[in-house]
This record gives structure tokens, C-alpha cells and sequence, in this order.
């Protein structure tokens, strides 16, 4: 397979945009770049490689700097057009923290017309998402992937609200290590 660089280089992640829906505030954020400390996490990043079919489960584990690390599981599927990921806190049984979509660049062009709707269907279906806002949620998605270029890579997030207000650094953390990794496995390839 040849040398693949064990993280991501500071530079790349200015190609990488995250969009954000805060199911507890009901707010809409980005578009940011990942924070400059984001780098790709290499346990992860190999065992998307060595995953026998389109889908993994495992832990992660995260943390802010000086803190202990906080174990999180992960659920990605790699889609024709992008990558979904649900992130759930470590022996949580209600649902997802956060759901994340990640679509690179170089599938931008395979992106499906009802992208937004069905993701948004899916973060409904498992209870990050109240019907009220998936039309304001679908319409900002929609505005953020027709303004974008495609050279940037979008990452979208809904965040459920599970997860302690207190610790949502810790959270935010975690998403960006995952969304940039799982940058870096699809642009593989």
C-alpha cells in the first residue's frame, strides 16, 4: 500500500469546512476549519484500512490536552458519496452524542441530490434531531453544499444533546479527530 503519512498535515485541514446543529441551543454554526491541534487519529485511521467490508465499529478514545482521555464509540459507514459516523459516549444506550457526515472533495461531484434529507431522516430516526428543525437544518445544509467549492471538504454535525453541556470540549475534540480522519481515509480512496 505504500507510506501513507500517520496524520494529517495542519496545511490540509484549511480544505476541510464544519458545519454544526446544536440540538439543544437549536442553532446552526460554520462554517469553521477543524482547530489546528486536529490531527488524524492512527489506530482509527488503520482499522477503517483493515475493515473487511463499508463499515467499522470500535472505541475511541479523546481528550483535550491535559486531560484524562474519554473513551467514545464510533459507528462509520463509507457510502458512495460520503461517510457517516455516529459517535456514542462510552456505555451510552440512548443514542448517539453526535452524527457526522463527512463528504471529500473528490466525491463532491457523486454527492446524491437528497443527501441532505436522508441524513437529516437518519439523525431523526435515531433521536438527534426533532422534526421541527429538519427544515431549517436541510435548508442550511443545502446552502452550505451549493456555496462551497469543490475543493473544500464539508463536515457535517448534528449533535443530540446527550452529551454533558460541561464536557462538551471534550466532545468537540472528539469529532474533529474523527472528521479528520475519516478525511483522510476516504480521500485513500
Amino acid at each position: 500500500m505504500g507510506d501513507v503519512p500517520k496524520s494529517r498535515p495542519a496545511s490540509d485541514l484549511t480544505r476541510v469546512l464544519l458545519y454544526q446543529w446544536d440540538s439543544r441551543s437549536e442553532t446552526w454554526c460554520g462554517p469553521n476549519e477543524p482547530d489546528s491541534c486536529a490531527v488524524s487519529d492512527n489506530r482509527l485511521l488503520q482499522a477503517l484500512r483493515a475493515a473487511p467490508g463499508a463499515s467499522w465499529y470500535g472505541s475511541v478514545r479523546c481528550g483535550a490536552a491535559g486531560e484524562t482521555a474519554t473513551r467514545f464509540f464510533a459507528l462509520v459507514h463509507d457510502l458512495s458519496d460520503c461517510a457517516i459516523a455516529s459517535i456514542y459516549c462510552d456505555e451510552s444506550k440512548s443514542g448517539p452524542a453526535e452524527i457526522l457526515a463527512v463528504i471529500p472533495a473528490n466525491r463532491r461531484s457523486r454527492l446524491r441530490d437528497e443527501f441532505a434529507f436522508e441524513f437529516l431522516a437518519f439523525a431523526h430516526f435515531l433521536g438527534s434531531l426533532s422534526a421541527g428543525a429538519e427544515l431549517q437544518v436541510h435548508d442550511a445544509m443545502a446552502s452550505a453544499i451549493a456555496d462551497q467549492c469543490d475543493s473544500k471538504t464539508l463536515v457535517f454535525c448534528i449533535s443530540s444533546g446527550l452529551w454533558p453541556r460541561d464536557l462538551d470540549h471534550v466532545l468537540s475534540h472528539c469529532v474533529e479527530k474523527v472528521a479528520v480522519t475519516l478525511c483522510q481515509w476516504l480521500e485513500e480512496s
